[in-house]
């Protein structure tokens, strides 16, 4: 892949963005091997609370410069078919000519015992968590819905979903689908208090500038008892400790903020989330993607590196398989390259009953 033009990125120094300390150390400096973005950026850690950011940063105003049209998340790929769901749904923008019927479904797979709920185990990596016991009609927003992938699933799944995504491009995608998309951020909305029985946010606080100030505003916007369900890379896992400046989860200059488990169950306290559940996905992408970027670097006349980050943009169905138990294993020693968080809003009476506590 050819490198970027040559960005001008105003830069700033800050305060620790969960805790306000000046004081932080240097964990290291690192480049941009995914999309070149030209610079040394500076890892800190807070001396105060811990948490691990960049520092200094792009500013507010040329942190968009870093997103090159080409951003993964951006582009609007569909899933193979293999992978596609089981049958039409209702709301859908796949027709029955265009979904082929799984594998697993076929007559020579029916007669094996056990085939299909191997296959649906070996692929939930946790990287998707539905509130199940929310009663109709329930609402959900998606902050940095890009193109709408998640706002088609949560529609096949009876929910009336929405988005908000700061670029432009993608979000008219997610509105051509049929989505009502505000383009903006989170803040920039201005929804009404208690409007959403859910909220994700997948892979995006590690992008903000003041995570704590979304955090709170998407309390402020969830009904009493709502959720809240996003995912982040975690620092915390050996991967970062393998792969160091060319792993995946770091994404260099992008990734404004590095979370760990400690720090996010702190955080939600904080701003006044319960029943903190952190799951670690069984998602192997990272590990892929981190040794493609290296491979890209040091043997650029081959096509290896390459071929393995195209595949954790389009992962095929063997793969998947091939690397599921190497994932589910590394899930379950609570190493994950990727965290699933889910919270709860208080409601009044809980808060009440804390407060005579």
């Amino acid at each position: 892949m050819s490198e970027s033009p040559d960005l001008s990125l105003e830069l700033e120094t800050v305060a620790c963005p969960l805790c306000g300390s000046d004081e932080h150390k240097l964990l290291f400096v690192g480049r941009d091997p995914l999309y070149h973005i030209p610079g040394d950026f500076p890892v800190v850690r807070c001396a105060a609370c811990r948490h691990v950011y960049l520092n200094p940063r792009p500013t507010l105003a040329d942190i968009t410069k870093c997103y090159p049209d080409h951003y993964g998340p951006y582009q609007t790929g569909e899933q193979p078919a293999e992978q596609q769901p089981e049958t039409e749904t209702p709301g859908s923008n796949t027709s029955s000519t265009e979904t082929k019927r799984p594998w697993y479904l076929s007559r020579w797979a029916k007669g094996i015992p056990g085939l299909k709920p191997l296959y649906h185990w070996l692929m939930n990596d946790r990287a998707f968590y539905f509130p199940e016991d929310v009663p109709a009609p329930r609402t959900a927003l998606d902050v940095g819905c890009s193109s709408g992938g998640l706002l088609e699933k949560l529609r096949q799944r009876g929910w009336d979903a929405e988005g908000v995504e700061i670029a432009e491009a993608p979000a008219q995608v997610a509105r051509d689908r049929g989505f009502r998309v505000h383009t903006g951020t989170l803040e920039s909305a201005r929804f009404e208090s208690a409007r959403f029985d859910a909220v994700f946010a997948l892979m995006v606080l590690e992008h903000l500038h003041d995570p704590q100030r979304a955090l709170a505003e998407i309390y402020r916007i969830l009904a009493e008892r709502g959720q809240l369900i996003f995912s982040v890379p975690n620092f915390a896992c050996w991967e970062r400790f393998v792969f160091r400046g060319y792993w995946r989860g770091l994404e260099l200059p992008r990734h404004l903020q590095h979370f760990t488990p400690r720090v996010l169950r702190r955080l939600l306290k904080e701003v006044g989330f319960d029943d903190v559940r952190i799951l670690h996905q069984s998602n192997t992408n990272n590990i892929v993607a981190s040794l493609g970027m290296w491979l890209r670097d040091y043997f650029p006349r081959r096509t290896w590196g390459q071929r393995l980050l195209d595949f954790t943009d389009n992962p095929r169905l063997a793969g998947t398989l091939l690397l599921s138990p190497l994932a589910k294993f590394l899930a379950l020693v609570r190493q994950g390259g990727r965290l699933t968080v889910v919270a709860r809003k208080v409601s009044s009476v809980e808060r009440e009953a804390s407060a005579i506590d």
